[in-house]
């Protein structure tokens, strides 16, 4: 069975929860790798290689792919048409200096930077980019049916997840069946108390990741070993606020995006500040 919806991002906006959940649903097939990042990343492999992720799917009322990465990379919507025209695309969007202020603590967790949140911005392209969140759903417009496409907001899954997983139900045409997982926090926040074993975990992730070895990943990501050591390695920490400066700079760099996306969407986002 062939996919029949791709989550598409963003960061840090919920997908790990939406994965968790969507898990759990009799009717819905994901594969146990949560980032398949195929048409972003590992798309030299060629559509077979990511049709195997889907092979335990037949029975299932809908499959699905929960990958981030592709709503930022130019290549992802004219790869995901091309392949699958008809599939469904759902995407979380979360406050633009939420999002990037909560991208920078994960790096930081994880060691990929040890710098200043105003020179991670300068020097990363990425953080900047993967907020334009209209821009690059003009491009999957380009191909893809305005019905075809389900806007979510981050900050709704925190107010009223129920409510946020609703959506989702009813936009993959599945029976309402609420698991009491919905109300776990997901991917939060956390500062480790040894770097050296951090690296280890993430480092044995990106590792299997670059070599392709995505199906040794999932079996290791089943016997739940790197997130019991990832609990036990965890220290008390306060998460921190985004300087006040920053958010600003931010807002301004997004205003004329954010625009777009109110007149696409229909809703005032003026909770967004």
């Amino acid at each position: 069975m062939d996919p029949t919806f791709i989550c598409i991002g963003t960061y840090r906006a919920g997908t790990t929860w939406l994965y968790n959940v969507l898990k759990e649903h009799s009717d819905i097939f994901l594969p146990d790798e949560k980032e398949l990042m195929f048409f972003s990343h590992h798309y030299e492999k060629g559509i077979q290689w990511y049709k195997k992720f889907f092979e335990g799917a037949c029975g299932s009322k809908c499959s699905g792919d929960i990958s981030p990465t592709y709503l930022s990379s130019p290549e992802a919507p004219e790869r995901i048409y091309r392949h699958f025209p008809n599939v469904k695309l759902i995407l979380s969007l979360r406050n633009p200096p939420d999002q990037v202020y909560s991208l920078y603590k994960l790096w930081l967790a994880r060691n990929y930077t040890d710098k200043d949140i105003n020179k991670v911005i300068e020097e990363e392209d990425e953080f900047l980019n993967n907020i334009l969140y209209w821009k690059h759903l003009s491009k999957y417009l380009e191909f893809f049916d305005r019905e075809k496409i389900l806007v979510l907001f981050f900050e709704d899954l925190g107010k009223d997840p129920k409510a946020y997983l609703g959506q989702v139900y009813r936009f993959l045409g599945v029976e309402e069946n609420y698991p009491e997982s919905i109300y776990e926090r997901r991917n939060q926040y956390r500062a480790p108390r040894s770097m050296i074993i951090e690296n280890i975990i993430t480092g044995t992730g990106d590792m299997l990741r670059r070599m392709r070895m995505l199906g040794l990943k999932s079996f290791l990501n089943k016997l739940g070993i790197s997130e019991k050591i990832k609990k036990i390695n965890t220290a008390s920490q306060q998460k921190g606020e985004i300087p006040i400066e920053v958010r600003k700079r931010i807002n301004e760099y997004v205003k004329q995006d954010k625009s777009g996306l109110e007149k696409f969407t229909g809703r005032d986002l003026s909770f967004w500040y």
